[in-house]
């Protein structure tokens, strides 16, 4: 059986992900800001601020030496406001989460990994389209972007593959405030509908797979077609 910790896995992608893997037989390890959902078992959940030294010492005596074959990380937050009018605390705070956060989990999990691991990092397709009022969060996916290249370079050595798996505007939690684009994002869309959670397990799926071995330092984008590249 392989150990999976999923980030961010308390709700929306990230709890689907949880869903279909242990549906698949992983023993999936969550860790998330959010309270313990009833559902989850205390000693496979761990709440904690990913986006803080403190937060990650807390994650890595929650694993506690275990031995861990995949890191999916879907933990992030978002921002909606523009250059102009968002206070620094506010910034820093997307950047802290969403890239000192990445890196950081994949400091504290890397070294539980066996060779032939499994790492899936998430950013987003604003990456590649750069719209105006998301520039922290489109700025500290496009580090995502780029530390999962160098990753990927870092740990081929032990067969670690490193990927990125990049939705477009998803129905979850994090999109309240961006809710009133969705129209035109689907508009923009080669499938015209609404992206759901489920959308993004099959390419997550995929890149933990044996399938996947020779596939890394990529990003694949799970948008219905929004961005081509």
């Amino acid at each position: 059986m392989r150990t999976t910790l999923v980030t961010g896995g308390a709700s929306g992608i990230g709890r689907a992900v949880v869903d279909a893997l242990r549906a698949d037989g992983h023993d999936v390890l969550v860790a998330d800001l959010a309270e313990r959902p009833e559902h989850e078992r205390p000693e496979a959940y761990v709440r904690v601020d990913l986006g803080t030294a403190d937060g990650i010492d807390t994650l890595v005596a929650f694993l506690d030496g275990r031995e861990v074959h995949d890191l999916v990380h879907c933990a992030a937050v978002g921002q909606w406001s523009s250059f102009r009018d968002t206070p620094r605390p506010v910034w820093e705070r997307i950047l802290r989460t969403n890239l000192d956060g990445t890196i950081g989990v994949a400091q504290a999990v890397v070294p539980l990994m066996p060779d032939g691991g499994r790492i899936v990092l998430f950013a987003s397709g604003t990456v590649f389209k750069g719209p105006k009022n998301l520039f922290a969060y489109v700025a500290s996916k496009a580090g995502v972007i780029g530390f999962a290249r160098c990753l990927a370079d870092e740990l081929g050595d032990q067969q670690i593959t490193v990927n990125v798996v990049s939705p477009g505007i998803t129905a979850t939690p994090m999109i309240t405030d961006m809710a009133h684009t969705e129209e035109a994002n689907i508009a923009g869309r080669a499938i015209k509908r609404r992206a759901l959670p489920e959308d993004l397990v099959g390419p997550v799926r995929f890149l933990l797979s044996a399938g996947a071995a020779f596939v890394t330092g990529q990003t694949l984008c799970a948008d219905g077609g929004s961005v081509k590249h």
